[in-house]
């Protein structure tokens, strides 16, 4: 019992933290791409893309986390210096047995310029709508405590007037990619969302503007022989007091080069720092990539978790209608 307790109250305040200061966040960052940056949207080597990643936390705790996110992003103008790109990215996360949950549309724009053989930058915005919720009918309220048992058909006590909201949302991102070929390349980017600092609040006589979260991030891929490559990967978030560091590194092996076949395995380990250790697999099959990743909790917060934290999934599907420029193009965007 006295654990339970424990329990309780730490999922309390963690909640309270996570509500109040926090955006939803995924241990493969590097996955879910219109996520990560706006400025992201079109650099790829292929003219549509779909991104998804489903992330489940926290399941041996009360305070359990769903959250989901769908991107699509494409070409659509085309210059010999310059590449035009649109996106949208739809969100869903839900938390809690009041079912706090965030719903989100956000479209992206964003144009990358060819700085040189091997080097381009890319300046991308979005706009969103968002829509937070709750459900109190699975919540329970001391006055349905009579001192002795729990009255599930007592009065709560408690009025909610407003139980949803929305608001517009905005951000903003710079991305440099240096490539020099299909296997040796970075991307190196700053990001500011919610830069309109919106409200988010239940009630109408209170004023709780959504901070400004900054990220910067860097991903890469270095081909060090005909069959390996090493991956680096590194990304900071900073929310008012809230700083999140992500640090990992991984070994890719090159099982097939065939033309339309290529095939690669990939095995990574993320550090989120003071929260968790992150194993992870990555299969590219084609066009098509998958990740599997696990949180192992490694913070004070392992008294309820046992040291789980939860599983996470991503695919990426990448459509070419071109035939592909030929290898000794350094960047395949264009």
């Amino acid at each position: 019992m006295k654990n339970k307790i424990y329990i309780l109250i730490f999922s309390f305040f963690l909640f309270f933290k996570i509500g109040k200061t926090q955006d939803i966040h995924y241990a493969q960052f590097h996955n879910a791409i219109l996520y990560q940056s706006p400025a992201l949207t079109g650099v790829m080597s292929g003219d549509y893309r779909l991104n998804g990643i489903y992330r489940m936390q926290w399941e041996s705790v009360p305070v359990q986390y769903r959250t989901f996110s769908l991107g699509y992003d494409m070409k659509i103008l085309e210059q010999k210096n310059g590449v035009l790109g649109v996106g949208i990215l739809l969100n869903r996360d839900k938390a809690g047995d009041s079912e706090l949950s965030l719903t989100s549309a956000t479209v992206s724009v964003a144009y990358t310029i060819k700085l040189g053989e091997k080097s381009l930058a890319t300046l991308g915005v979005n706009v969103g709508g968002v829509q937070r919720s709750f459900n109190y009918n699975n919540l329970t309220f001391d006055s349905q405590f009579n001192g002795d048992i729990f009255v599930p058909t007592s009065s709560t006590g408690e009025t909610f007037n407003k139980t949803n909201f929305f608001y517009l949302d905005m951000g903003a991102g710079l991305n440099y990619r240096f490539q020099s070929n299909k296997r040796t390349q970075f991307d190196l980017g700053i990001t500011g969302f919610h830069f309109n600092q919106p409200q988010q609040t239940f009630r109408e006589d209170t004023d709780s503007k959504l901070p400004i979260r900054l990220s910067a991030y860097f991903n890469s891929s270095f081909k060090i022989n005909q069959k390996s490559d090493i991956l680096l990967r590194a990304l900071i978030h900073k929310q008012l007091t809230y700083s999140e560091y992500g640090i990992g590194a991984g070994w890719r092996y090159h099982l097939s080069e065939k033309k339309s076949k290529e095939m690669a395995i990939a095995f990574s380990a993320h550090y989120r720092l003071n929260d968790a250790v992150i194993p992870m697999i990555e299969l590219e099959y084609a066009a098509w990539k998958f990740g599997l990743s696990y949180d192992v909790n490694i913070s004070n917060f392992n008294i309820a978790t046992n040291y789980r934290g939860g599983p996470e999934l991503s695919v990426i599907y990448i459509i070419t209608k071109v035939k592909p420029l030929p290898e000794y193009k350094a960047c395949p965007i264009f």
